[in-house]
């Protein structure tokens, strides 16, 4: 009967552990980006809601998905919104953009307990504009599970036509940096 109790406490820990999960809400966080004209003559800032994750974590391995609508994207100027997101983005076909992960494994040390990352690498997978493709970048995570998340997404990988403003044609690489304000903790 002890044993049986033993195996039935050590069973459940094991399954609340895989069902440990981290979420975000979009208000609780950002995302930005920064295209840069050739030449370095046009440089255009944007800005959006926060992402929504939902991942889940077992032991040291996190699953599962990060997302955002690329509609809330804002750049300060209405008229270039409207063509980023009806020209290039097309997001009444592509609405957003996301980013999954499948058993991302987390740096020596890491708990839920202890979530401090300075820096560290990860790999994941994007689908935007209807691609899916692999992309790595730096994350950090500090003690209140505030999360920030730098890459660069090369257009043309996507199968998006690389924007001109002005006559100044952008880069084909433009800089993604994603902060979650507050990662929630489920269980």
């Amino acid at each position: 009967m002890v044993a049986q109790l033993f195996l039935a406490l050590i069973l459940f820990g094991s399954i609340s552990r895989a069902l440990t999960q981290l979420k975000s809400l979009p208000e609780t966080g950002k995302v930005e980006f920064e295209a840069i004209g050739k030449n370095s003559l046009l440089k255009i800032n944007g800005f959006g809601a926060g992402a929504t994750a939902d991942l889940k974590v077992n032991g040291k391995k996190i699953s599962g998905e990060v997302t955002f609508t690329l509609e809330s994207l804002k750049t300060g100027i209405d008229i270039r919104d409207e063509e980023m997101q009806e020209k290039y983005l097309q997001t009444k076909t592509y609405p957003e953009a996301k980013i999954t992960f499948n058993e991302f494994e987390m740096p020596s040390g890491w708990s839920l307990q202890n979530p401090k990352i300075a820096t560290s690498s990860f790999r994941g997978k994007l689908k935007l504009h209807g691609v899916e493709r692999e992309i790595t970048g730096l994350y950090s995570v500090n003690s209140d599970l505030k999360a920030t998340a730098k890459f660069d997404v090369k257009l043309t990988d996507f199968n998006i036509e690389i924007p001109v403003y002005l006559g100044i044609k952008v880069a084909d690489f433009i800089k993604i940096n994603v902060t979650m304000d507050k990662m929630f903790v489920v269980k």
